[in-house]
């Protein structure tokens, strides 16, 4: 049952009339078998209810007013048409009736009247069906015309307390036939005014909702039907038809022109008023909208912005500003086919005046406008977002970064484009903070507005003075003007960085990060500044040296001022410096002060090292540094040093030793503390006495390497000079310390048991030189390993091994 009405005719029948066959009260036709589906839902509830006490008076047939009813149940829509006809088909009692319903399973049947509308309609039948088989029902254009919104609005205002009224039984309905609600009673004795105030209040809620609502017209009693809406004639009203009644009836009286107080609903006074003093089917129209719209409020009905959508739709009312977003919105997301009967007229109403929208709702419409929905006017509402965006950022720094898409084409054009760039262009050269400098930039960039550089070059200095000073704070990529900005920035900091090495020294902390990377575009001060910090820093330090080195090694000239950028901060360390040596051109040169930590560690009061003093040679050698006379005398001390050093190891003692040993005594002590591991190990094995003892007076940080080396050869070798000198430091007037003397001691201990008798008489010749303390001592030192020297030679027969 789709598309159309099935129908029934129930009525009073002769034998073989009706479609039971017998005599009586039956369905007397249907229109097919699947009508026969709401044949229990019509006999339960739509039927006419002759009054008893009428039909015991036999009042005339025309005294008895029509019925009229409707129900939703089991998705079964039916209505009903009845008529009293007086007496039965086979006798002469009263009670004979007439109903003719339709039924359906497809709202969608009733098009677009609520079925109070369909009142009278002329496809309503008072007569039996021909045969057992009656018509089905479709509507035709000019059903319910009588019964329009126009009407009803025409109805109510004739009235007395009709608007009153209408807002009341529009609140009734709200919540008519929902559990624990109290249903509507209308109390009057007109079925055609009880109809009217029906149509009227259903017009009024959701179309849905009207088919819901349930009604009978009249019922011989209101308890007798559990329809949401019944009506009953004054004189069977009983104690329901109050209006103060508390047995669950919101009563209208419609005899007395009263009615049971209720509280209106801002929705429900909404519509009534509109209903009331607008085209009333404009005012059906909009809150069918309303309804569909799919944004709804509380218990499924429409808000506040569904309303503002419908009038919008319908009325062409400008929304109010509190439910544009959520307008604007539903023409992105509503149901497809509300957007496609209303979405145009709607954003164009927003469109015709972007600029009084808030900046959320006219992201929203650019969006529609991006959809194609308001033609010939998606510029205006993209420059009006550019307009409260410019706003945004000029006066509070807000900006949102996501690119907006492109407008349909033929949507903006040149004349559009120069009217943003004079927007933003005003903007940027109204004297606005840096940040907020940047966030127009950042505007434009959204909006992809081509600000030009000579038009904000002179309002851009005070945002490249801030980013020189915050690198971090500011983000220019994509921005209009951006290699300009970039441009005038480093040429800022290049100044900057000629105010010297402080100067130089604060940009590279701030800049050095991002831009090493591009440090051979750099001005020169500036990159000085740059890599100055990164190695003063210590980020990756050895491996942006070589790489700066490696690049700059065939050319002297930008070797030359990379050596000097590069440890223009902070000096270099030796093995910087030995790398410097390494991959340096000829005819490198870099500047003295690179090699002022280098003179200080081989000229200054701490010993150098031989690798330093190595490194100052070959420096020298290839003409990359300078020497001053204090590194030319420590360099030739050294010289010195080591060539006595080196004829020491190859003169084993005589004359010729004292002589250099004299010369050692000569050196500097800070040469010979340096070189003390070399030249304990040739004192190790010289015999002269009086010699050493002045070069340990002049050398006394030699004592403990001497003593050190002395141990350490009496232990792996069997040399007799440096057991003779052990007992001579250990016996002389200034032995050692107390640990290196009982190292010294247990070596020429060792040395004493295993030594062989010759090597012995030998060792002790050399104190036959001196006074006889000497040479007693040294035999009471022998003497003291005897019982030792006898028990190793016992064990080892064969002498040391």
């Amino acid at each position: 049952m789709t598309g159309r009405f099935e129908t029934l005719v129930y009525t009073d029948c002769r034998p073989g009339q009706g479609l039971k066959g017998g005599a009586g009260l039956q369905f007397q036709a249907r229109s097919s078998d699947e009508a026969a589906a709401g044949e229990d839902l019509v006999r339960n509830n739509l039927l006419y209810e002759p009054p008893s006490p009428w039909m015991a008076d036999r009042r005339p047939v025309a005294q008895y007013p029509p019925s009229f009813a409707h129900i939703r149940s089991g998705g079964l829509l039916a209505t009903a048409s009845g008529v009293y006809l007086g007496r039965e088909a086979n006798g002469t009692r009263e009670g004979n009736q007439l109903t003719h319903a339709i039924v359906t399973t497809d709202p969608a049947s009733y098009d677009d009247l609520r079925p109070a509308q369909l009142f009278r309609a002329p496809f309503w039948s008072t007569e039996l069906a021909p045969t057992t088989r009656s018509a089905p029902v479709e509507l035709t254009d000019g059903v319910g015309a009588a019964l329009s919104p126009a009407h009803a609005r025409d109805f109510v205002l004739a009235q007395p307390d009709g608007p009153v009224t209408l807002l009341a039984l529009v609140c009734a309905l709200g919540e008519a036939g929902q559990p624990g609600r109290r249903r509507v009673l209308f109390v009057g004795d007109d079925a055609a005014s009880v109809v009217s105030w029906i149509v009227a209040g259903t017009l009024l809620v959701p179309r849905e909702r009207a088919l819901e609502l349930g009604f009978k017209v009249f019922s011989t009693d209101p308890a007798r039907s559990a329809l949401p809406i019944v009506a009953v004639l004054p004189e069977f009203a009983g104690s329901a038809g109050r209006v103060d009644n508390e047995l669950g009836y919101v009563v209208f009286d419609l005899c007395r022109h009263a009615h049971t107080p209720v509280a209106p609903t801002a929705a429900a006074r909404r519509w009534v008023d509109l209903f009331l003093t607008e085209d009333p089917r404009d005012v059906v129209d909009a809150l069918h909208v309303a309804t569909e719209s799919g944004i709804t409020g509380g218990g499924g009905q429409p808000d506040e912005a569904a309303a503002a959508l419908g009038l919008a739709a319908i009325l062409h009312r400008r929304p109010d500003p509190r439910h544009a977003e959520a307008i604007v919105g539903w023409l992105r997301t509503g149901p497809a086919g509300m957007r496609r009967a209303y979405g145009v007229d709607v954003a164009d109403l927003f469109a015709e005046t972007p600029e009084r929208w808030p900046q959320e709702v006219l992201v929203l419409l650019d969006e529609v406008g991006c959809d194609g929905l308001v033609p010939g006017r998606a510029a205006e509402v993209r420059l009006a977002l550019m307009i409260s965006e410019v706003e945004a950022a000029r006066t509070r720094g807000v900006v949102t970064d996501r690119p907006l898409p492109a407008l349909p084409n033929g949507e903006w054009n040149a004349d559009h484009d120069d009217q943003a760039r004079q927007i933003l262009t005003e903007a940027l050269t109204s004297g606005v903070p840096p940040l907020r400098f940047a966030a127009l930039l950042r505007v434009a960039t959204r909006f992809r507005v081509d600000v030009r550089w000579d038009d904000i070059q002179d309002a851009a200095e005070p945002f490249v003075g801030y980013w020189a000073d915050h690198p971090r704070a500011v983000r220019p990529r994509g921005w209009p003007c951006a290699g300009m900005l970039h441009d005038r920035l480093i040429a800022l900091l290049g100044e900057r960085a000629l105010l010297g090495e402080a100067a130089q020294a604060e940009i590279g902390d701030t800049w050095r990060e991002p831009l090493l990377p591009h440090v051979g575009t750099l001005p020169p001060q500036l990159a000085e500044a740059v890599l100055g910090a990164t190695v003063r820093r210590g980020e990756n330090r050895a491996t942006v040296v070589e790489r700066h080195l490696r690049e700059a090694r065939h050319d002297p000239g930008w070797f030359s001022w990379t050596v000097g950028a590069l440890w223009g901060q902070a000096p270099p360390t030796t093995a910087e410096l030995e790398l410097v040596r390494d991959l340096a051109p000829a005819g490198a040169r870099p500047g003295a002060w690179v090699f002022r930590r280098l003179v200080a560690q081989v000229t200054g009061s701490a010993p150098p090292t031989p690798r330093l003093l190595d490194l100052c040679r070959a420096l020298l050698a290839q003409g990359l540094m300078t020497a001053t006379p204090q590194v030319r005398g420590e360099l030739a001390d050294d010289d010195t040093l080591t060539a006595v050093v080196a004829e020491l190891r190859r003169v084993p003692d005589g004359e010729r030793a004292a002589t250099l040993l004299r010369r050692l005594r000569g050196c500097s002590p800070r040469l010979v503390e340096m070189r003390q591991a070399d030249v304990a190990s040739v004192l190790a094995r010289l015999v002269a006495f009086q010699p050493l003892d002045a070069v340990l007076d002049r050398h006394p940080t030699l004592l403990v390497p001497l003593v050190t080396r002395l141990a350490e050869t009496l232990h792996h070798e069997d040399a007799v000079p440096p057991a003779v000198l052990s007992y001579y430091l250990l016996a002389g007037a200034g032995p050692p310390p107390a640990a290196q003397a009982e190292q010294l001691e247990q070596a020429l201990g060792r040395w004493l048991t295993q030594a062989r008798d010759e090597q012995i008489d030998r060792a002790g010749r050399h104190f036959a030189h001196l006074d006889s303390a000497w040479r007693d001592g040294w035999q009471r030192h022998v003497e003291a390993y005897r019982h030792r020297r006898r028990r190793y030679r016992m064990t080892h027969p064969f002498g040391r091994r």
